[in-house]
């Protein structure tokens, strides 16, 4: 199976070539189609969206905000 960076690598590499006919810039479109989709369904496939994200925690006492974004734990406090 395809990761992820494999897919990427190879959009890129698609996006960068620069066709030299109708036909061939036609055929670069297809597979530049083809790969946003393949990358799309791998996105699909190893989301952590399923669940419901949690509320922000707000502490009043310190005003911060506490948030939990793809299992990373994200504070945000203001600058004075």
């Amino acid at each position: 199976m395809r990761t992820r960076a494999d897919v990427l690598a190879e959009l890129v590499e698609a996006q960068m070539k620069k066709p030299n006919s109708w036909g061939s810039s036609m055929a670069r479109m297809g597979k530049i189609s083809q790969l946003k989709s393949e990358l799309n369904e791998l996105d699909a496939a190893h989301s952590t969206f399923e669940s419901k994200p949690e509320e922000p925690t707000i502490n009043n006492e310190n005003r911060k905000i506490e948030f939990v974004i793809n299992g990373y734990k994200v504070t945000v406090e203001p600058q004075y």
